[in-house]
């Protein structure tokens, strides 16, 4: 019996005769998250103690994801606040940045699972607003307008939080995603999400190098002048593995590569059928977000065959332009066409990388979240059970069928 994340708990399910388990190699995960946490970022501190300290009567800026991401904030935020106030900075003097990028902002519930109560009670919180106020610091060489929240750009001491793991066209999750997408302007985050930039061969799990998605985040995030980053990576299980801290642009390719040797699947050829989940919450907490494991599905998937999803999606479709444009037409291809017309469109990545899916597979949702009318709609196919939709996939008695029970927290590499 394998067990699909979603929601909060799983779904048990029993692959056929003719099903291959695809599981990234056992890590083993931090036993006690909270301290090693704790030790790492003591030390840290402890290293750069003048540094920290010549920041004492100065304005500090510490960005966090959001709720989409699994990042250890309710961990690691209060030991980095913690650490700042035992330099002797002022509370006062601190602002917290939730880097939503152009996800809806997140309200006091949101914030007090994500963080924790006391830290909300006393701590000033912001909720960065992709049309509010920013600092324009010139374009990247790919044309992309670098314009940052204004909070962020008037702190003397800037830090951000963040988790490493695959990301379906940055290449990599963590690292300069937290400047941008997450606290730049509209126009910066369209840009980078361009339908020419998704289209790009390179712009696909795994890869950083000649990635023009993430070259070009990286390149924006230099010009930001984040001092260092705190990333965490996880296991296929979202347990903790690794807290790296230090230079942004270095500790992150160090992340990567540990993500990349600890989530790493190989397979020889595509399959028929691919079974496969969101990665449970709060990933899987809306339709929208469940693209990432769709395409864990592309990489994975032959021509004309069938994707099967499992996601909870208790926040429902969660992008109102997703769904339109997804909803648009009688076929993917009227989708991307639209698209391109229309572009700058918001949630473009998301819209892109489904309908290009679709020109090549068959998506089946197992959600309790969606309605099937409205899955229907955005091209897709509605089904109660993993079983349900496996018979519905018509794959022939000897079809090959692979399962990845982890979704997004898997890196499928293609065996040369």
């Amino acid at each position: 019996m394998i067990e699909l994340p979603y929601g909060q708990t799983h779904i048990d399910f029993q692959p056929p005769p003719n099903g291959k388990v695809f599981a990234p190699k056992k890590t083993k995960p931090v036993s006690n998250p909270t301290s090693y946490a704790r030790k790492k970022i003591k030390d840290y501190f402890e290293k750069n103690r003048s540094f920290f300290v010549e920041h004492t009567h100065k304005k500090v800026c510490l960005v966090l994801s959001d709720n989409t991401r699994y990042a250890f904030n309710n961990i690691i935020t209060p030991l980095l606040l913690k650490e700042l106030e035992d330099v002797e900075i002022k509370r006062s003097n601190i602002t917290t940045l939730i880097a939503c990028g152009l996800h809806a902002p997140m309200n006091r519930r949101d914030l007090i699972e994500d963080i924790g109560q006391d830290i909300v009670e006393n701590y000033t919180i912001r909720n960065h607003d992709a049309d509010g106020d920013l600092v324009d610091l010139g374009a990247t060489s790919a044309g992309t307008p670098v314009l940052l929240n204004k909070r962020f750009m008037e702190a003397d001491l800037k830090i951000a939080t963040g988790s490493v793991v695959p990301h379906f066209h940055a290449g990599f999750g963590g690292g300069y995603k937290s400047i941008l997408p997450g606290i730049s302007g509209r126009l910066a985050i369209l840009k980078n999400h361009s339908c020419d930039m998704i289209a790009r061969d390179r712009a696909r799990y795994g890869f950083l190098d000649g990635n023009p998605i993430y070259e070009d985040i990286v390149e924006a995030g230099r010009k930001s002048g984040l001092d260092f980053i705190v990333n965490s990576t996880v296991d296929s299980k979202k347990k903790m593995t690794h807290l790296l801290i230090g230079e942004p642009w270095e500790t992150h390719r160090k992340a990567a590569k540990a993500v990349e040797e600890d989530m790493k699947v190989t397979y020889d050829k595509q399959f028929d059928v691919v079974v496969t989940s969101n990665g449970g919450y709060p990933l899987d907490r809306n339709l929208y977000q469940c693209v990432k494991g769709l395409a864990v599905g592309e990489l994975m998937v032959k021509d004309g065959g069938s994707i099967i999803l499992a996601s909870e999606c208790r926040d429902g479709v969660g992008h109102q332009v997703f769904e339109q444009y997804m909803s648009y037409g009688s076929n993917p291809e009227d989708i991307l066409g639209k698209l391109k017309k229309d572009e700058p469109v918001a949630d473009q990545d998301n819209i892109q990388i489904l309908a290009r899916i679709l020109t090549r597979a068959k998506v089946y949702m197992v959600t309790s979240g969606v309605k099937g009318q409205t899955i229907r709609a955005m091209k897709m196919q509605h089904a109660s059970t993993i079983e349900q939709a496996l018979s519905s996939c018509a794959a022939p008695r000897e079809a090959r069928i692979a399962i990845v029970p982890g979704g997004p927290y898997v890196l499928p590499v293609r065996a040369v």
